[in-house]
């Protein structure tokens, strides 16, 4: 029983891992094809991976022979008339909405890339699978395709269309392919990169320009506030010294106001003499400071003391 259920797995996960093959070869399209032109440009064939996973082109078959795609023929018999795609090379791994492009030249001792026919207006290209046996994709190049054109795939509608601009690992449609692949417009514009390098030195350039009129404006403004904080200082130090003065002279007046007072029943005319003089004093002193003589009317208490040693001395 357990033997049986070992068996199930194992041809359930053999179907699996065919199913997921079959799958990623489906997902191997040809996207792009340009025949040999009068020019001397030759043939290439590109090859595009639909999928979201990376797809190995290894060990499949190319051909530019019609008669492999009749369907009665063997395996053996169909191999024979087709180019194989050598298997090992990193080359052929082609990662997600990725492409390929083979050069069809006849030359493939050049690399795994060049193939071993060329390609005319009205020849076929078709993909088999490593079987020999499955037709994965195929097309017909138009007979009256022009010299400097290609036969390009719109994955949109599924049609094809002659591309008079011809766009080899890039997408099919021009636009689309200059809105999306801006680095490949540039170096197909500036091939050699010197519009690369004045393009830096003028960023470098104009970034050094903006940082010196930055710290000019904010060099200046920042050396008017400090001859203005230069010029408001002294003033300051001035008023808080003048206030100082003005605190000591009015601290002095109220502790003679107050000695006066505890002495005023003694009796001692010339220590309240001295105590008035020095009172006035303190304030002719303040009054010279400020610049200000302040009068007030009505009788003082400095008036009444004088009062009380007149009458002393009368008596």
């Amino acid at each position: 029983m357990n033997g049986h259920k070992l068996f199930t797995l194992a041809a359930l996960l053999m179907l699996f891992f065919v199913k997921a093959s079959a799958d990623g070869a489906q997902s191997l399209r040809l996207s792009e094809v340009a025949a040999s032109d009068s020019n001397g440009n030759s043939a290439w064939i590109e090859i595009q991976n639909t999928s979201y996973g990376t797809q190995n082109l290894g060990g499949f078959y190319i051909t530019n022979n019609p008669a492999a795609l009749n369907t009665e023929l063997d395996a053996p018999s169909r191999i024979k008339m087709m180019h194989l795609i050598p298997t090992g090379n990193p080359i052929t791994q082609i990662t997600p909405q990725n492409c390929i492009v083979l050069q069809a030249d006849g030359q493939d001792n050049l690399g795994i890339q060049h193939l071993e026919f060329t390609l005319i207006p009205g020849d076929i290209v078709a993909i088999f699978s490593g079987n020999g046996v499955d037709l994965i994709d195929s097309l017909t190049i138009p007979v009256d395709l022009k010299d400097g054109q290609s036969w390009a795939k719109n994955f949109a509608n599924n049609s094809w269309y002659v591309c008079d601009r011809p766009t080899p690992t890039q997408a099919n449609d021009y636009a689309t392919a200059k809105h999306n692949n801006k680095i490949a417009e540039f170096k197909e514009k500036d091939p050699h990169g010197f519009g690369m390098a004045i393009m830096a030195m003028g960023v470098v350039f104009s970034c050094l320009v903006l940082l010196y009129v930055f710290f000019k404006i904010f060099g200046k403004l920042f050396s008017r506030l400090g001859n203005a904080n230069a010029q408001i200082a002294p003033l300051a130090s001035s008023n808080s010294k003048a206030h100082s003065q003005d605190s000591d002279a009015e601290a002095t007046v109220a502790a003679l106001l107050a000695v006066t007072e505890a002495t005023s029943g003694t009796g001692d005319e010339n220590l309240d003499i001295a105590l008035i003089a020095l009172s006035l004093e303190a304030e002719l002193a303040h009054d010279e400071e400020s610049g200000i003589i302040t009068i007030l009317p009505g009788n003082s208490m400095w008036a009444d003391k004088g009062t009380q040693i007149a009458q002393r001395q009368l008596h």
